[in-house]
């Protein structure tokens, strides 16, 4: 006998009580019960009974869990399967507000489900693989995701509900639902609703918005973890779309100009002469497209393409009248012409500091900047300015409060750290013994938080060794501070080639397919599916896809090494690649206590996984024989 098996299907949502962290329950009324009989039967009245269902039509409930969301289930009795959807109190109540129009849509997506009898296919897939090949199994998971949306929709046209009512819906669960990105949602079964959105709108004007609104959270994600060039990619994809979306615009101009910044080694900011510099500063959201969402050593070029990004930004807020006085860009302009390729051209950086310090003067303006971009601002100003105690504690002050925000702490520390190397360099040229003490103390609480990987790193160390001399202390050695370790390297979010291209791991596929070609072999992984292995002979690799990138597997000579870095600005980079001893790769990464055995799929296949890093490895006669580039759900 079967097990009572569900399809969790449109992404759970807890409201929970900010005091005791429970769950808000509200009882189940008429009113719940009839709205959504009314919606259902509606719905059953146009739908054909499914195949392999003796047992038709499906029970029909409300429940109350405490959440936002709707199941797909069936249960045994005598052997006969019973096919059952269930509705939260809370999606009538929150996301559909009572609607049959907006209800329509996701009763038909739970009836979708059903017809293709996706938990079937879990129980099959479940079966042959047990708990192994997660990826593979994700994959599926977001088709039948996909699949139940496609037959919803349709299915509620044929009703006769409105689009309007799908608007509405597809709104309602993004706005509810905790945000993700299409690169995190390679790790969860469903795509994120921007995502969804596109799909069912594809050959529509809003196809375009709702992609672009995929496209612009995804690179908030790099942008959060140092991944500037598939950022940067993000962020053209919509200008391209929507030329007036500032925010876009801003946001890739931090991007060019971080990748701009990541090439400074230690001897060109020796050379530029400035204070400890950080990453932080971009949109978030862009408001400039949410109206219509709701109605329906561096590179020198990389310099000039930032700047030029930054000044299209003011030119749309000038032409735009925006009451957003983008003082980020304005910020991010001042960094770029401390790091100038000819050198640091101080008037233009005080000119844009002294542009956003006027308008920061009004407290109004200053409380509407978020905290950590406030306290990035600060950090750079002092950097080329000097830090006073005043800008200091200020300083501080932003820095807890954004502690408190979401995906905050790399960047808190990193604007931590810069905090005490920039004071440090303050006080060591005050001539009072006292504040050089101070000093002595904020380096080397630098030197033991900061990774040695850093470009600033190697300069602090050499400030604190004369500061010692000088003051008759004995400096630390270089290794008595802590080194970087296995960990401290950045996820791998893409492979890029030879050419530059770059294959970044939840790239549409057609994008993909645009930039290299068609591949030479298309393997089918699971009959019924769009999952596929695309293989590319000369390239020495295979491409893991649906209609995303969900892992590149480089397999023979010809492919390209993956490079690494160490977090922060300008961290030191290492390569891997094929045919290097294993030796030499655990040496980077960590041996086998440090990493997880698993199949990702065959499994009859063992890879070295390192999970952190979204990067795994086979062996074979003591050599790297493949490496694969993925990010490896959890087993469930």
């Amino acid at each position: 006998m079967r097990a009572l098996i569900t399809c969790v299907s449109l992404g759970i949502v807890m409201l929970s009580s900010v005091f005791t962290g429970g769950p808000c329950m509200a009882e189940v009324t008429d009113r719940h019960r009839e709205v959504v009989q009314e919606v259902a039967d509606r719905l059953l009245a146009v739908m054909e009974k499914p195949e392999g269902w003796e047992a038709w039509p499906p029970e029909v409930t409300v429940v109350d869990p405490g959440f936002a969301n709707a199941f797909a289930s069936f249960r045994e009795e005598n052997g006969v399967e019973i096919p059952m959807v269930e509705i939260t109190v809370t999606t009538i109540e929150d996301i559909a507000k009572f609607e049959p129009d907006v209800l329509a849509y996701t009763i038909g997506h739970e009836l979708g489900h059903l017809h293709f009898r996706h938990s079937h296919t879990r129980i099959d897939l479940a079966e042959k693989f047990g708990d192994k090949l997660t990826t593979i199994r994700m994959a599926c998971g977001r088709e039948h995701e996909l699949e139940a949306d496609l037959f919803g929709m349709q299915l509620a046209l044929k009703a006769g509900y409105s689009r309007q009512g799908l608007l509405k819906d597809l709104q309602a669960w993004r706005e509810l639902t905790p945000p993700y990105c299409r690169f995190e949602g390679l790790a969860v079964v469903h795509p994120p609703w921007e995502e969804r959105a596109a799909f069912l709108l594809r050959g529509e004007n809003q196809e375009a918005l709702w992609q672009s609104l995929g496209s612009f959270q995804t690179g908030v994600m790099f942008l959060e973890n140092q991944h500037y060039n598939l950022a940067q990619l993000c962020f053209h994809n919509v200008t391209t779309e929507f030329p007036e979306c500032y925010e876009a615009w801003a946001n890739m101009g931090y991007a060019y100009l971080m990748q701009y910044c990541d090439a400074l080694d230690a001897e060109d900011l020796r050379t530029l002469d400035v204070g400890h510099l950080v990453v932080g500063g971009f949109y978030r959201r862009p408001d400039s497209l949410e109206p219509d969402v709701k109605r329906g050593g561096g590179d020198p070029e990389l310099w000039f393409e930032a700047v030029g990004a930054f000044r299209e930004a003011l030119r749309l807020q000038e032409r735009l009248q925006l009451s957003d006085e983008l003082l980020m860009v304005k910020a991010n302009l001042a960094v770029a012409y401390l790091v100038h390729p000819n050198g640091k051209d101080v008037g233009q950086a005080e000119r844009w500091f002294d542009e956003v310090f006027t308008s920061l003067k009004d407290p109004e303006k200053a409380k509407q900047l978020d905290p950590l971009v406030h306290a990035s601002i600060l950090i750079n100003s002092g950097a080329a300015r000097g830090f006073d105690s005043d800008l200091i504690a200020s300083t501080l002050t932003l820095i807890a409060k954004a502690r408190t925000g979401r995906n905050n702490a790399s960047a808190v520390a990193a604007m931590e750290a810069a905090l005490q190397f920039n004071q440090a360099r303050a006080l060591s040229v005050s001539g009072d013994k006292t504040e050089e003490t101070s000093a002595l103390a904020l380096y080397e609480k630098y030197l033991d938080g900061m990774t040695a990987a850093s470009s600033w790193w190697p300069i602090a160390y050499q400030e604190y060794v004369k500061l010692a001399q000088a003051t008759g202390a004995t400096p630390k050695a270089e290794q008595d501070f802590r080194q970087p370790g296995i960990a401290d390297w950045r996820t791998l979010t893409g492979v890029t080639l030879e050419d530059g291209t770059i294959i970044g791991l939840s790239q549409k596929l057609s994008e993909v397919l645009e930039a290299i070609g068609p591949a030479d072999v298309e393997v089918p992984v699971i009959e019924g599916t769009n999952l596929k292995f695309y293989k590319y002979n000369k390239l020495g690799l295979s491409i893991l896809a649906s209609r995303e990138v969900l892992a590149v597997v480089l397999e023979s000579s010809a492919a390209p090494k993956i490079t690494l870095r160490r977090p922060g600005l300008g961290g030191e980079t290492a390569e891997v690649g094929l045919g290097m001893s294993r030796g030499a790769l655990e040496e980077l990464l960590g041996s086998d206590w440090d990493v997880e055995l698993t199949s990702l799929f065959e499994l009859d296949e063992i890879h070295q996984l390192y999970r952190d890093l979204g990067l795994a490895a086979r062996f074979k006669d003591g050599a790297v024989s493949e490496l694969v580039v993925s990010v490896v759900p959890l087993a469930d």
